[in-house]
């Protein structure tokens, strides 16, 4: 419980100090998700409701539903389809995706997780774009109690209507899931994250926060512990 609270003051610190910058390349967000998992064998089922607040956290960015199927293909390999309906003050888009992750593992206490994952975003105007994303996560299993974790990761996105075709977002930092009980978790983390708009990168320092239930942990593979961005 010291160690954790040593980190949960970090993390609100470090918002805290950097909060009196002001600068237009500058913004402190939040990430606040609510997400419930189950399944067993080699079938794993989530759905998660998240809410992100921009400009200094005092506006709606958007929030979203997603449902993900994972397929526990092996120890080491998942695939994974996933759904998700975005909601923003100005346009509705729908997400589909899928993805692949690559696990492995060194002296059973770290587990990497390899997301390679293609999505395609369409809004209620027609408008449709591609993206490929690779994150890396890194999870270690401190006791019975706690994991920390880091992850690290990029989106490339290209666009026909204004021949954008570059990296667009740019994401990386370290988190703690802390058990409350036997099927609740809580995730604490912080990110770095850089938005490219075509002329310059903006940047912004992110707490994600997010309650996870699992209903069901009787899988024949230990799943893959990542999120989706």
């Amino acid at each position: 419980m010291k160690h954790l609270s040593v980190i949960l003051f970090l993390f609100f610190l470090f918002p805290a100090l950097i909060f009196s910058q002001d600068t237009d390349r500058w913004d402190n967000q939040i990430y606040m998700a609510d997400k419930v998992a189950g399944g067993g064998d080699k079938f794993k089922y989530s759905g998660e409701i998240q809410i992100r607040l921009k400009d200094n956290m005092q506006q709606l960015d958007r929030w979203y539903l997603e449902g993900v199927a994972s397929f526990l293909v092996s120890k080491h390999f998942e695939i994974v389809p996933d759904l998700r309906f975005n909601i923003k003050p100005e346009e509705k888009e729908i997400r589909p995706g899928l993805g692949v992750l690559y696990k492995h593992y060194v002296k059973d206490q770290f587990q990497f997780v390899h997301q390679f994952k293609w999505q395609i975003d369409i809004d209620n105007r027609d408008h449709s774009d591609q993206a490929v994303r690779y994150v890396l996560f890194v999870n270690r299993k401190i006791n019975e109690k706690m994991i920390v974790n880091y992850a690290i990761g990029a989106l490339y996105r290209w666009r026909k209507e204004d021949n954008f075709s570059a990296i667009q977002f740019f994401r990386t930092g370290p988190g703690i899931d802390y058990k409350l009980s036997a099927k609740h978790y809580l995730n604490f983390s912080y990110f770095l994250s850089g938005t490219n708009n075509g002329e310059h990168w903006s940047w912004a320092g992110v707490p994600f926060i997010q309650l996870v239930i699992n209903i069901n942990k009787d899988y024949k593979y230990v799943p893959a512990k990542y999120f989706n961005f």
